[in-house]
C-alpha cells in the first residue's frame, strides 16, 4: 500500500523490549514503553519523505536512517521540514524552475534564509519539553536546526552528504552565494558534537575545507533498508537490458553512457532510464541525435514502491557518478542495485573499487574512454555477473542494512553519554 509521511515530532513505537544492548540503552533517557528516545531532524524545503517529492535519493537515506534507529529500540521524533511545505517546492520539476533564473535562485536563497528563522522557532516550541538521547540532522544548505536542541545539553550529530557549499555552486545553480553558503557551513560543521560524512574522502574533505578534527568525523556509508521490502531472483532479459533510477543530474554522466552504446560492439544493449531531472530534455535530444530512440526508454519517475518491479526489468544498472570536485559521495543507488541483484557498470572511485575487488558484480570504468569497453565485456559476461549479484544478494541485505550501518554511531553516543 502506499502511504505518504508527512508527520512532524511524531512518535513511532515498537512492540518488545529496547534491541539496544543494555550499556548503551541506560545511558539514554527513555521514551515510550521504555525506550531511548531521539529526534531527526531536516531542515531543507526541497526534501521530503513523501512519496511525490523529486528528490528521491535523499528520501530513501532519511527514511533508511529512521527505519533502522527504530529497528534498534530507538523512538524517533521527526521534524522534517520538507514535509510540510507546499508539494510544489519539492515535487517534480521543483528544482528545474528553482534554477532556471538568477532571479529564482537568489529567491530561493531568501526562502531557505526565511524558513531557517522559522523552523528553528517551531522545532524550540515543539521540542522543549521533550527529553532525547540525541538529535540527528541532516545538513542542509544554509541551515541548522540541531544546535536548538543541543543548547539543552542533548548531543548533536550532523549528517553530511557532500560539501553543499561547493556543490552548489558548481554542479548546481542552487545558490547565489559561495561565500554565504560557505560560512553557514563551516559554522554549522564546528558546533555539531559529531559529523557524520558518507566516505572517507567526503570526511576528509570536511576537515581539509573547514579545519575540522577528523576525530570528531565519523564514517557512515549507505545502505538498504531492509524493512521495505525483502530481495527477489530475477531472470535475464531476452534483449542485454540496461537500467538507471535516479534524477538526471549531468554528474550522472548518462550521455557518456549513450555515447558508449553507440560502439560497434555495443548495438544489442537497450537501456531503460527511471527518473527526471534537469537534463531530461538534453539527455532525449541526445538519443534522437545518436539515432538510438528505439533502444532508449525513458520511463519518467517511477513510485519508490515499484523501484523493485523496475530493476526485475533490467541486466545491469548503471552508477556513472563524476564530478569536477571529486568523487567523495557514496550513491545510494549502488546499493539498492546490489540489494535487487543487480550487477553494476560504476565509475571508479573509493566505494566500487572496494565492492569490484571485495569480488561483487560491479565493473569499474576509470574513464569515459574506458566505458564502451566495459559495457563489451560487460555484454559477453552477462549471465554469469548476473548470477554473481543474485548469489550475493542476502549478503548485501545483511552486512549493508542500515541497521548495520547505524550500530556504530549508537554505541559511540552510548560510550560518550
Amino acid at each position: 500500500m502506499r502511504r505518504q509521511n508527512a508527520r512532524i515530532l511524531s512518535n513511532n513505537v515498537l512492540d518488545g523490549e529496547s534491541q539496544l544492548p543494555a550499556h548503551i540503552s541506560s545511558r539514554f533517557p527513555t521514551g515510550s514503553a521504555a525506550q531511548p528516545r531521539a529526534l531527526y531532524v531536516s531542515g531543507a524545503p526541497r526534501l521530503s519523505t513523501k512519496a511525490t517529492t523529486e528528490s528521491l535519493g535523499p528520501r530513501s537515506h532519511i527514511l533508511g536512517v529512521i527505519h533502522a534507529f527504530e529497528s534498534m529500540g530507538i523512538d524517533i521524533d521527526r521534524f522534517i521540514v520538507g514535509d510540510t511545505v507546499p508539494d510544489s517546492l519539492h515535487a517534480a520539476g521543483s528544482e528545474k524552475r528553482m534554477g532556471s533564473s538568477r532571479a529564482r535562485v537568489a529567491a530561493a536563497d531568501a526562502a531557505r534564509l526565511m524558513y531557517r528563522s522559522k523552523s528553528r522557532r517551531s522545532l524550540a516550541r515543539a521540542a522543549a519539553s521533550r527529553p532525547y538521547a540525541f538529535v540527528y540532522e541532516r545538513y542542509a544548505l544554509m541551515q541548522e536546526l540541531g544546535s536548538v536542541v543541543r543548547d539543552r545539553r542533548t548531543p548533536w550529530v550532523l549528517e553530511v552528504n557532500a560539501l553543499l557549499a561547493i556543490e552548489a555552486t558548481t554542479e548546481r545553480k542552487a545558490t547565489t552565494s559561495h561565500r554565504l553558503a560557505a560560512a553557514f557551513e563551516k559554522r554549522t560543521l564546528e558546533s555539531a558534537d559529531l559529523i557524520v560524512a558518507v566516505t572517507d574522502q567526503l570526511a576528509d574533505a570536511v576537515a581539509t575545507e573547514y579545519g575540522i578534527a577528523r576525530s570528531k568525523i565519523l564514517t557512515i556509508e549507505n545502505g538498504v533498508d531492509t524493512t521495505c521490502r525483502a530481495p527477489s531472483a530475477n531472470s535475464a532479459q531476452a534483449a542485454p537490458t540496461l537500467g538507471f533510477l535516479g534524477s538526471l543530474y549531468s554528474w550522472q554522466r548518462l550521455d557518456e553512457l549513450l555515447d558508449a552504446m553507440t560502439a560497434p560492439k555495443n548495438t544489442d544493449w537497450r537501456l531503460r532510464v527511471a527518473g527526471t531531472g534537469p537534463e531530461y530534455s538534453a539527455l532525449k535530444a541526445q538519443v534522437e541525435r545518436l539515432g538510438l530512440a528505439e533502444r532508449v526508454e525513458f520511463l519518467g519517475r517511477v513510485h519508490p514502491d515499484d523501484v523493485s518491479d523496475f530493476l526485475a526489468t533490467v541486466d545491469l544498472c548503471y552508477a556513472g557518478h563524476g564530478s569536477s570536485q571529486g568523487v567523495y559521495f557514496s550513491p545510494l543507488k549502488l546499493w539498492e542495485y546490489l540489494a535487487a541483484g543487480r550487477p553494476v557498470l560504476a565509475s571508479a572511485h573509493e566505494t566500487t573499487l572496494r565492492l569490484e575487488s571485495e569480488g561483487f558484480a560491479v565493473r569499474c570504468f576509470a574513464s569515459k574512454n574506458d566505458l564502451a569497453g566495459a559495457l563489451t565485456a560487460s555484454s559477453m559476461e552477462r549471465s554469469s555477473t548476473l548470477e554473481l549479484a543474485q548469489s550475493r544478494q542476502q549478503e548485501v541485505w545483511a552486512k549493508y542494512s542500515w541497521k548495520a550501518r547505524v550500530a556504530p554511531l549508537v554505541a559511540r553516543l552510548g560510550a560518550d553519554a
